[in-house]
């Protein structure tokens, strides 16, 4: 019997709590006794108490067309590609808009080196500028951006910021994104919400100023760049934040970490400095509590039991005949999605993190609804 085989067996004779508790050695019983509506009740606390940040990362406001990190890097490279090329801009385009696309699809670049590769090519075309490659994300971030048509998630954020009492009543916001959509939430409507974006050193708020922290650089709409404009996105801009543990962006978020309750909203656990960040903090308070909560998407069994079912059709060896024939897919999607669920979970509490899991993307402004208002789910 081959490894994968084996493998495979032991998948298919337990339950996914039980492969949970013997594979993962997840505290189950930990996990299993919050329910979803005190969690949301205890980040309601928080919100009264004032200790509430939110933290955003990318998917908070992909809604509004905003690439994703491949689509942006895509982006940049056809950018490059046009000013490497000297032949007339309609072949410019046309050639440049099919390499950018098929590039990455066949060559699955390492991101971190293609977003290397963009940092130097536009230091070497624009020597005499500071901001040429910050310059060239702006142009290709807001291209095919729609604002005209606010989400409901960001709605419910901007009202987290006007809630009854003192104004504001959040903390503060730390966000991930270079973009300026949440400031112009903010600002569209006709009640005066003060606030700050901070994204350099030195920068700070006034009292009862909302403080909007960009830790990885911001790059507004409109107005000039500065240097104070700068972006964490190629590598050594990750290595520089990842080595300067005393850079106003690591100390705001180990300070936001280890005292306050933060709230993070559409992004992952994967990026390395944020998971070092997050054990700083957790080691500095000395316990094992959950501080914290993100809100994620449940996996889509439909979507794992298709992804199965291609598997086993395309790797024959994984499963012998009389395992295939007798194997129930949608009950063991079932346990797949349950095993995975089990593993994200366990992963965030080693980070103090508890899971609030929705549905979908469109149930999050719901929770943050009840978060505000107090209401019963």
């Amino acid at each position: 019997m081959s490894w994968e085989t084996a493998v495979s067996f032991d998948l298919l004779s337990k339950s996914a709590k039980l492969l949970a508790s013997d594979l993962f050695k997840i505290p189950l019983s930990k996990l299993q006794n919050i329910s979803q509506e005190n969690k949301v009740k205890e980040v309601s606390e928080w919100f009264e108490s004032e200790s509430l940040v939110l933290v955003l990362g990318a998917g908070a406001s992909a809604s509004y067309g905003l690439p994703d990190w491949n689509l942006l890097l895509q982006k940049l490279l056809l950018i490059s590609l046009k000013s490497e090329n000297d032949t007339t801009k309609d072949e410019i385009d046309e050639k440049s808009g099919v390499l950018a696309k098929t590039f990455s699809r066949v060559f699955e670049p390492n991101s971190l080196v293609t977003a290397r590769y963009l940092h130097n090519h536009f230091k070497e075309k624009h020597p005499r500028s500071k901001i040429a490659f910050e310059t060239a994300i702006r142009d290709a971030l807001y291209s095919g951006v729609n604002i005209d048509d606010e989400s409901d998630l960001m709605k419910e954020i901007r009202k987290l910021c006007i809630a009854a009492g003192r104004s504001p009543n959040l903390d503060s916001i730390i966000t991930y994104n270079y973009d300026d959509i949440l400031e112009r939430c903010l600002k569209n409507i006709q009640v005066d919400i003060p606030f700050k974006s901070i994204h350099a050193s030195g920068m700070k708020t006034k009292k009862n100023e909302l403080a909007i922290y960009h830790v990885h650089g911001y790059l507004p709409s409109a107005g000039k760049l500065t240097t104070k404009n700068k972006v964490v996105l190629s590598e050594d801009g990750y290595h520089q934040q990842y080595s300067d543990v005393y850079g106003w962006s690591n100390l705001i978020q180990i300070n936001k970490f280890k005292d306050y309750n933060c709230v993070f909203i559409g992004l992952s656990f994967s990026d390395p400095n944020l998971r070092r960040l997050l054990d700083i903090s957790k080691n500095e308070r000395g316990d094992n509590e959950i501080h914290h909560y993100c809100i994620k998407k449940r996996f889509d069994q439909d979507n794992v039991e298709k992804k199965l079912k291609k598997l086993l059709s395309e790797n024959n060896e994984i499963l012998e005949d009389k395992m295939r024939a007798e194997l129930d897919l949608p009950e063991f999607s079932n346990e797949l999605v349950n095993l995975m669920e089990k593993f994200e979970e366990n992963d965030a509490l080693s980070f103090g993190v508890g899971i609030i899991w929705v549905g979908s993307y469109d149930d999050i402004p719901e929770v943050l609804n009840k978060v505000r208002t107090k209401s019963a789910l």
